[in-house]
């Protein structure tokens, strides 16, 4: 509580002030976040919209997921990849706003920790930033939201990967430009013996990055790999 009166909660989408007791977002940004809804693709966990998707298939898998083979087994995603979900996103990675890592940590837990936890996972690994994009953020937003999944849920949080290559953003690359980004970006530390990962990453828009991570960690030893992300791309028609 006195915390919260020398260290004012702000709003994770207007980054206003927030009242004293409020959390997360404020009233007047209640409906600009979009949390996923069923029914969702069983591989990357994306909304399924029911537009722009074959009608074969439809039920299971988004036209992404259709197209492309993914090396992990599974996907849980938090939000919508929506106008506030971008501006939750922006504060989180470019502003220094680590208390968002905090709410995102926290509504998955509420929303989707009982799925979770019947994975029976041996652990959280962060999808790792490359030493040099670290030092100018000053920390791994992904490293944050797996600890704090990992305090709501008593799952331990394990750094199993690093990146060994420093690779350009990857914001305006198509599919196949970041797949060969991505190719050699990481490596794993052994993980033999672990049945089951749990791979937390801040956006999934095309999956690259989960996919060369969980090869690296397949590589690696580890049995499967399951995907968890705060946000996540419109399926593309």
């Amino acid at each position: 509580m006195l915390l919260d009166l020398i260290y004012p909660r702000r709003c994770v989408v207007c980054d206003e002030v927030l009242a004293f007791g409020e959390k997360g977002v404020c009233p007047e940004c209640e409906g600009a976040l979009s949390f996923v809804r069923q029914p969702v693709c069983m591989k990357c966990g994306k909304e399924l919209k029911g537009r722009g998707f074959d009608s074969f298939g439809a039920e299971e898998y988004c036209r992404d997921c259709m197209r492309h083979e993914r090396s992990f087994s599974g996907g849980i995603a938090l939000l919508n990849y929506n106008d506030g979900t971008r501006k939750l996103m922006a504060g989180l990675k470019y502003k220094n706003r680590r208390g968002h890592a905090d709410f995102l940590a926290e509504e998955m837990a509420k929303r989707h920790g009982r799925k979770i936890l019947r994975l029976r996972a041996d652990a959280l690994v962060p999808v790792p930033v490359h030493k040099k994009r670290r030092r100018e953020r000053g920390y791994n937003q992904a490293e944050l939201l797996a600890k704090g999944l990992s305090r709501k849920l008593s799952i331990p949080t394990k750094k199993l990967l690093c990146r060994v290559e420093y690779t350009e953003a990857q914001k305006r690359l198509g599919y196949e430009a970041r797949q060969r980004n991505e190719e050699r970006a990481f490596a794993a530390a052994d993980c033999t013996g672990m049945k089951r990962l749990l791979l937390v990453d801040d956006i999934y828009t095309t999956g690259a990055t989960a996919d060369a991570c969980t090869k690296a960690l397949l590589a690696a030893g580890a049995g499967q790999v399951f995907l968890l992300s705060m946000a996540i791309g419109i399926g593309r028609e």
